[in-house]
């Protein structure tokens, strides 16, 4: 029989504690060391002898909250970290700067003693971690968990993965922030790195990635509970309508959200490949907030504006946009959505024959109808987690699929269905919860696999 496969995503370990005052920095939205730790011990008693496959599917690590003030080295928008950089950065997660940050050395401990027990460990990149296919950074990260000679694997993947070879009942597995048009990369992450304009690679850096550089970092130390709301979408909306401070950088950058939010995944995309630019005569302050359909935004955005360092700051961020942004910003001009729109709980979706289904699903339906050997497909980064036996995917020729999403290890607002949560809301720390969901791959004698969702928390005694 096939090894029994453990898979849990966006555990988004960040800088740990403050050196000072021992407190978890403002930044950190993984607490949860000695949960991972437990959760570890529990699966590696379970197996007993049997060797089994923890998979890490994506935002593992969460580099853009470490060393925030790195990613404001790069000339370019669309460009962050450099190798080097995006090296430090490991070694405060790692706990090698302890001067720093602590990081989360006992999280590294306990899985080099998971690949010391007999078992692997596969690690899929996600949004927040694509830092690690850099060489450097990949090769620290292997020596951080691996113990030469050991019986398993390392490995990384850098877009999918899929469990099992058999003819059908295979589990197909993406990150899935390549189906969210905020973080999507492109070229299904096989091209990461480019010049900055100066002969410097850099990572790529997408508009999500961008929006926690220059915005979600300094709102975060003043606000704890913004990196808790998902999508990017609904923390400008609610933002923009509670009159969060945005400085005029964050305000440029605002404006093409609302340029290009129409638009699907760049990878699902052709629009752009013949789409005109932006006219070079148009390419100012006035004449942005004239493109503005949102009458309270385009309000809100003028009156900062007559405060001379926003406006400063907002002409300085428009000289930064490339001839790519220019190009999203005329083609998805005319799709603008309202801030009330982008502030709702609704994600954003595609229409399917009569069916209406968000980005995630639509893709899990793709992937299911190109390969008739795959029944399940997972996915994480939305940070919700989804029971994929609930709600299957039909599919033509009286086929069966099945779509599951991981959830998120970090602090989450609880679910309460039929009805949101205000801004006061959000802010109260009795509103979330810490659910430390997990699917366990269950394979049968043909080496089909049946996948659970369980509920970590909620298994623990008392």
């Amino acid at each position: 029989m096939s090894a029994a496969t453990y898979l849990i995503s966006d555990l988004h370990l960040g800088p740990g504690r403050n050196p000072a005052t021992g407190s978890w920095d403002a930044l950190e939205d993984f607490t949860a060391d000695a949960a991972l730790s437990a959760f570890l011990d529990q699966i590696s008693v379970a197996a007993g002898t049997s060797p089994i496959e923890l998979i890490i599917a994506g935002d593992f690590i969460d580099y853009p909250q470490i060393l925030p003030e790195l990613a404001l080295t790069s000339p370019r928008n669309a460009r962050g970290t450099t190798e080097a950089e995006s090296i430090e950065r490991t070694r405060v997660v790692l706990g090698q700067l302890p001067e720093r940050n602590s990081g989360h050395p006992l999280v590294f401990a306990r899985l080099r003693q998971f690949m010391a027990d007999g078992h692997s460990i596969t690690i899929l990149v996600g949004n927040h971690d694509i830092d690690l296919l850099w060489p450097g950074v990949w090769a620290l990260i292997y020596a951080a968990i691996y113990p030469p000679g050991a019986a398993g694997t390392l490995r990384r993947e850098a877009y999918s993965y899929t469990v099992g070879n058999a003819e059908r009942g295979r589990v197909y597995i993406e990150h899935g922030h390549e189906r969210d048009p905020e973080n999507c990369f492109g070229e299904r992450m096989s091209q990461p790195f480019g010049d900055d304009g100066t002969g410097m690679m850099r990572l790529k850096r997408c508009y999500g990635t961008l929006f926690v550089d220059k915005i979600y970092n300094q709102l975060e130390g003043e606000r704890w509970f913004i990196d808790n709301v998902k999508p990017i979408s609904k923390i400008i909306g609610l933002g923009l309508k509670n009159d969060l401070f945005y400085t005029g950088g964050a305000l440029a950058l605002i404006i093409k959200f609302f340029f290009t939010a129409g638009l699907p995944p760049k990878q699902l995309s052709t629009v752009l490949d013949d789409a005109e630019t932006w006219p070079q005569g148009q390419r100012t302050p006035n004449a942005l907030l004239g493109a503005v359909k949102d009458d309270d935004l385009r309000a809100y955005v003028e009156q900062r504006l007559t405060d001379p360092q926003v406006r400063a700051e907002f002409g300085a961020e428009i000289a930064r946009f490339d001839e790519q942004d220019w190009r999203e910003m005329r083609a998805g001009a005319p799709r603008q959505p309202s801030v009330e729109t982008i502030a709702d709980d609704k994600p954003r979706s595609v229409l399917l024959a009569a069916e209406e289904e968000d980005y995630y699903r639509a893709g899990a339906r793709e992937v299911l109808a190109l390969d008739p050997g795959i029944t399940t497909v997972i996915m994480g980064h939305t940070h919700a987690a989804i029971d994929g036996l609930t709600s299957p995917i039909y599919l033509a020729g009286s086929r069966t699929g099945y779509y599951f999403n991981s959830g998120t290890w970090t602090p989450h607002l609880r679910a309460r269905p039929g009805r949101g949560y205000s801004w006061a809301e959000i802010a109260d720390p009795n509103n979330y919860t810490s659910s430390f969901t997990y699917l366990e791959l269950v394979p049968n004698d043909a080496g089909e696999y049946r996948v659970e969702l369980h509920n970590w928390a909620a298994e623990q005694p008392g």
